[in-house]
């Protein structure tokens, strides 16, 4: 393990940054973004802006999607939860709070 004082540096693949990390904390010390194109043309900046309404719609709709599914998986979790219980009624449930 590495002591205090002694910092990693990271390139991120995606975007090319490079970080300066704290090995003992995991703390980022610092940062260095890549220089931007400040030439970019119109044309490019609205191609990003809506291609970024699709990526957002498509986390959207699988989010909704996931949720949508969760109550299913839960009322079956719960079902599953009260045949255990059914089977072993002699059996009290301990308290979270007595585990000391």
């Amino acid at each position: 393990m590495s002591g205090p004082g002694k910092n990693v540096l990271v390139d991120c693949p995606c975007c090319g940054t490079k970080l300066v990390v704290d090995a003992g904390t995991g703390t980022i010390l610092s940062e260095e973004r890549p220089k931007t194109d400040p030439g970019a043309s119109f044309e490019q900046a609205m191609t990003e802006v809506k291609s970024g309404a699709a990526r957002r719609e498509d986390a959207f709709s699988k989010a909704f999607e996931r949720t949508k599914n969760l109550d299913d998986l839960l009322q079956r979790k719960f079902e599953e939860a009260k045949k255990k219980a059914a089977s072993d009624p002699g059996k009290k449930p301990r308290n979270p709070l007595d585990f000391d």
